[in-house]
């Protein structure tokens, strides 16, 4: 503890003895007097670094003093000044240490940016920790008419930058893991398969040259980005399998070639109908080599001969694609209404994109009795955990299967019973006979 307005130096008296004079001493007012706090406490942290804070009052040091000799040998110490940076500051720190895909990375971006920047960017650090502040932010977000699943993702973001704040020493505790934090709830919708009418009548219903894509779609479950990266070298006719090893994605509007969703490079089984479907393909429409940068819109470029491209003989560009040929076959099949004239198509619901193809390939392969473990190897889930909460309801049902064994059971019972009584009455007529 130091007084900052004052030091001390000997008193002079002429009477009293040196040694005397040496313990002797009167306050004497510093080139600091009477400016700014008065009282400051000085310590080092845990890394040795001498540190500084300055009070109005001694109370008010002293409690600090206190507090700060409890943080340090807890562990909990956080240094006051850096603590003094903004979120919005810090949160920029946190983006340009990811090393997320370019993809990820634009994300990220964006969802700091818009949502998490704009509400909490200019506040410090040391203020959001209060879960009353993370509750608020998240209230504000339901008001802005965020579906649940969207205010998650952001709110995760928020926990994870947080999260690395409490490891760099800035924060004590990450407010986003407090009971107090509730998100919003919703309930999960459950996904309905489309009809095996609906998914031909859907793939007829796609430009000739992308039929044979429909049919890889459903018949072997795949992606959108992983049908537009599919190419000829991909296809083991011989040995009845297909490899996804790319996809194609837009990393902002630049096309790119990339591995699978999670880096799941897997195979998946390949009926003898696709592959009669796939050689007709190939025949009409000959495999095209397309060149684009691999991972990033810098990377190196790669080269695949592409079984399906649109008509310039190009990667197909999913938002292009979704818009047009998608929707005019969703037209077709009556799955929306077509177009007034003039007009655009009506938009179409989230579960009828092009995913509603590998939707209806995990509902076909769960119904003919396929396990759970292999699905979600064909699918390139890295959980099978995961693939059995999206398609539980779609397993034939576990009451029905419950309802035979135990009438199954019954009906060994009754028949061991039946048999015993026929056996001891035999016994019975044989006995008498004698």
């Amino acid at each position: 503890m130091y007084d900052r307005w004052h030091k001390s130096h000997p008193k002079p008296d002429e009477t009293q003895c040196s040694e005397h004079k040496s313990r002797t001493r009167r306050m004497v007012p510093t080139s600091d007097h009477g400016i700014g706090k008065r009282w400051q406490v000085r310590y080092r942290d845990l890394d040795n670094h001498q540190r500084k804070e300055n009070f109005h009052t001694r109370a008010e040091a002293d409690k600090r003093a206190a507090e700060v000799d409890v943080e340090i040998r807890s562990g909990s110490y956080v240094v006051p000044a850096e603590t003094k940076q903004t979120l919005g500051a810090y949160a920029q720190k946190w983006l340009d240490g990811n090393s997320v895909g370019p993809t990820t990375a634009l994300r990220y971006e964006a969802t700091v940016r818009n949502h998490i920047v704009a509400h909490l960017g200019r506040r410090e650090l040391r203020s959001l920790n209060k879960p009353s502040v993370i509750q608020g932010w998240i209230r504000a977000l339901q008001d802005g008419d965020f579906e649940v699943s969207t205010i998650e993702g952001i709110f995760d973001i928020l926990s994870s930058i947080l999260g690395m704040a409490v490891e760099d020493g800035l924060l004590p505790k990450n407010p986003c893991k407090s009971k107090s934090v509730k998100l919003p709830t919703a309930t999960k919708k459950k996904i309905v398969p489309w009809s095996l009418e609906r998914v031909r009548a859907v793939i007829a219903g796609l430009p000739e040259r992308f039929q044979a894509a429909g049919k890889l779609a459903f018949g072997c479950g795949l992606r959108q980005g992983e049908v537009f990266g599919f190419a000829v070298e991909d296809i083991d006719c011989k040995g009845g399998w297909i490899h996804v090893n790319r996809q194609v994605r837009l990393v902002g509007t630049k096309p790119v070639f990339a591995l699978p969703k999670g880096n799941r490079i897997r195979s998946v089984p390949l009926s003898a109908q696709l592959v009669t479907a796939l050689k007709a393909h190939m025949r009409r429409f000959p495999p095209t080599a397309v060149t684009l940068p691999w991972a990033k819109p810098d990377g190196e470029p790669k080269t695949f001969r592409l079984l399906f491209v649109d008509e310039k003989g190009r990667a197909y560009n999913r938002s292009v694609f979704n818009m047009g040929a998608w929707k005019r076959a969703l037209v077709a099949a009556g799955v929306i209404p077509p177009r007034e004239r003039g007009a655009r198509y009506l938009q179409a619901a989230p579960e009828d994109g092009m995913h509603a193809l590998r939707h209806a390939y995990a509902s076909v392969l769960l119904d003919a009795g396929e396990s759970i473990k292999a699905l979600s190897e064909y699918l390139g889930h890295s959980d099978p955990g995961f693939t059995l909460r999206t398609y539980t309801h779609l397993l034939p049902s576990s009451e029905s299967r419950t309802r035979k064994a135990i009438d199954d059971a019954f009906t060994e019972h009754r028949e061991s019973e039946l048999r015993s009584a026929a056996a001891g009455a035999i016994e019975d007529l044989s006995s008498n006979r004698v």
